[in-house]
């Protein structure tokens, strides 16, 4: 009881966000969360969506390759923008485009209007990974991060229990169409709440870090071209050496949700409403994993912060090898068993990622360094995952996840390499946020 009563503790929010409002956090949370209702019910109906539209695995898995990479596409030029603009107000502009496409894949009669109504759908997704995690930095404190983060990932494992679960009984009651419109209304709901959150100043808490007062932090940093954003972003070795992991790591994290379902449909031949409670039955089991991991890693982390690094490569190459044995495992109730120790490590491997990028970005350069990530998974996106799907049609969707084994391994190497520069590269950010601010860039 002793364990359980320190493990509370260490999630009030009051200790999460060390004395900082939480009402960012909560605001930012429910927006997360909302954005995974329209996410995972495409996911989880990807079989009925594919039967309806007369598709094979490959098409289907292309399909969500295409609409990835457009959404890649949308999200860079945007994290430009967002380093330059008000981002609550793109935040909450995002969330509203997301929830009017979600009701236009419902409404989609054609391949081609349902790529494009994921594209929409994913275009006013892709506010969420530069606003909300750059707004996070700014609004708590680098010893913070851990857990906040932590908790605002908590929203997507939130979304991914109610959104399998309600997508597929709704599916199972009234066809696949009715989800994507009942899942807009929620969205609408938390846009309103966002709209009174303001703006925080870049990169404040670095400043304090390195010494500044309180004029000098709230000075906010002069921002930079795109061209200039990502020459500043390719002299930070921990962020070259994670461009080199991405496209490696990029297809368990993108493709993962979508191979699960054509899985379970076709070698164990559950339905719509079954696979979506077994998705909702496993994520708490991903709520455990980070509310029992990230407090560890977070005292870790608060004095060796390359232990983030370190973390993400171990788990990341755990998760390539489960996935494997999942994808072959002879029987239902193991397939599931497997699918629940890869939930709970997987939930773990975001907030330790965000936080990392948190420390060793520059802060006028935030959110173009949490997009700009999403560019080198494309080549995982584009080539693995239709691969994949064409392996799939030819031997089976078991064999076709063995490719799993040596990109997890590639992804663990790189990622595992860094570590060492990330010392560095935080204190080196501290100082040259400071030094810009006080006139002296260099």
């Amino acid at each position: 009881m002793r364990s359980v009563a320190r493990l509370r503790d260490e999630w009030r929010l009051s200790a999460i966000t060390l004395g900082a409002p939480a009402t960012p956090l909560l605001v930012l949370f429910g927006l997360n969360a909302v954005d995974e209702l329209d996410r995972t019910a495409f996911a989880v109906l990807l079989p009925d969506i594919r039967d309806h539209f007369g598709l094979t695995d490959a098409q289907a898995l292309s399909m969500v390759a295409l609409t990835t990479v457009a959404v890649i596409f949308i999200e860079i030029p945007l994290s430009f923008y967002c380093d330059r603009h008000n981002r609550v107000r793109i935040a909450t502009v995002g969330a509203a485009v997301w929830a009017a496409f979600s009701v236009g894949t419902g409404l989609a009669v054609s391949v081609l209007m349902l790529v494009l109504m994921r594209i929409g759908a994913g275009g006013g997704r892709a506010v969420v990974n530069p606003t909300h995690s750059s707004l996070l930095s700014d609004y708590y404190e680098p010893a913070a991060r851990v857990k906040v983060f932590a908790a605002h990932r908590q929203a997507n494992s939130v979304g991914q229990v109610l959104g399998p679960l309600l997508a597929g009984l709704l599916a199972h009651a009234f066809g696949w169409r009715v989800p994507f419109f009942v899942f807009a209304v929620p969205t609408a709901i938390f846009v309103v709440l966002a709209l009174r959150l303001r703006e925080p100043v870049r990169g404040a808490h670095e400043r304090r870090a390195a010494g500044a007062d309180d004029a000098e932090a709230a000075a906010e940093d002069a921002h930079e071209t795109a061209w200039a954003t990502m020459r500043t972003l390719g002299r930070v070795r921990t962020v070259r050496r994670i461009w080199t992991a991405v496209p490696f790591l990029g297809i368990a994290l993108f493709g993962v949700p979508n191979l699960l379902s054509l899985l379970y449909e076709d070698v164990f031949d559950v339905d719509s409403a079954g696979r979506g409670v077994i998705a909702a039955g496993i994520e708490p089991l991903q709520i455990i994993g980070v509310f029992v991991a990230m407090p560890v890693v977070a005292r870790i982390a608060a004095t060796r912060p390359e232990f983030l690094l370190r973390f993400v490569a171990v788990v990341g190459v755990a998760d390539g090898v489960l996935l494997v044995i999942l994808a072959n495992a002879p029987q239902l109730w193991m397939a599931i068993a497997v699918h629940a120790l890869l939930a709970a490590s997987i939930g773990t491997l975001a907030p330790a990622f965000f936080a990392l990028v948190s420390l060793v970005a520059p802060p006028r350069v935030r959110s173009a360094a949490f997009s700009t990530m999403a560019v080198f998974a494309i080549p995982g996106i584009a080539v693995f995952l239709p691969v994949i799907g064409f392996v799939s049609d030819q031997v089976g969707i078991q064999a076709s996840m063995l490719v799993m084994v040596p990109v997890s391994l590639a992804a663990g190497f790189f990622l595992r390499s860094a570590s060492r520069f990330v010392a560095d590269d935080v204190a080196a950010v501290r100082a040259e946020s400071l030094a810009r601010v006080l006139g002296d860039p260099a």
